[in-house]
């Protein structure tokens, strides 16, 4: 049973992971670098103090709005830390210490690349090979048996999803899923292996509430989040030994 005191500690971890993470994220949407300079506001470009950037205190104290030009903090940058913390506290939960810091990287990686893709509906290809690395390390930590049905499951997505987009192109005149999100799927079948089909089912059932819910212009709506959500909930479910159809 890992300690509370861990936990605490993984939890202000990933507060300030969470924040990076989607700084990072939203400065790649605005061609901006997140790895040099001060903190500053997305609106104004005054530089932040200490106090101004406390994960989520900050955020709330602030009422959402710059201390300086009272423009909207951007939200995602609370959700970062919130589902920053959430992701490193329920990977020690789940597994090992090592196998817990890969399943953390893997998250953050997950919840960066989604708000990248929420903000400019695109998933770099940079973030989906550097998911792919480490699906890969997390297949191989499991065992060499886990990591080759892992391939086989990644390569199997990538010729089937193609497939649907291209039938969807020739049949509806438009491609129903985009090549990123077929890129994504595929690289985080190297983890899931045969448990892929269920992440594309819980992704879809994730967009259509979505959808239904938010109603966004044009019915156009980032498929990333979703996809990233569902590996990442369907993954711990796996790693956690509590997955009905895997050993």
């Amino acid at each position: 049973m890992t300690p509370w005191p861990l936990l605490g500690a993984a939890g202000a971890v990933g507060l300030a992971l969470g924040s990076y993470g989607a700084t990072a994220a939203i400065r790649f949407a605005r061609a901006e670098g997140s790895a040099a300079g001060r903190s500053h506001c997305d609106a104004c470009g005054a530089s932040l103090s200490f106090a101004q950037t406390v994960p989520v205190i900050s955020y709330l104290r602030l009422g959402g709005a710059c201390a300086g030009c009272g423009s909207r903090i951007d939200p995602l940058h609370l959700v970062g830390e919130v589902v920053g913390a959430s992701i490193v506290v329920l990977s020690l939960l789940v597994a090992p210490l090592l196998q817990a810091l890969t399943l953390a990287t893997l998250g953050l990686l997950l919840l960066t690349v989604s708000i990248i893709d929420v903000k400019i509906q695109r998933l770099p290809d940079a973030f989906t090979a550097a998911i792919a690395v480490v699906c890969g390390a997390l297949a191989l930590q499991a065992s060499t048996a886990e990591a080759l049905a892992g391939l086989g499951a990644a390569l199997v997505s990538l010729g089937v999803l193609q497939a649907v987009r291209l039938w969807s192109r020739h049949r509806r005149g438009r491609e129903g899923l985009g090549l990123g999100d077929v890129k994504l799927v595929s690289a985080l079948a190297l983890w899931l292996g045969l448990a892929t089909p269920w992440m594309v089912v819980l992704a879809s059932i994730l967009g259509l509430g979505s959808v239904a819910v938010l109603r966004p212009h044009m019915g156009r709506l980032a498929f990333g989040p979703m996809i990233c959500s569902a590996a990442f909930i369907i993954g711990l479910i796996r790693e956690s030994g509590a997955w009905p159809m895997m050993p």
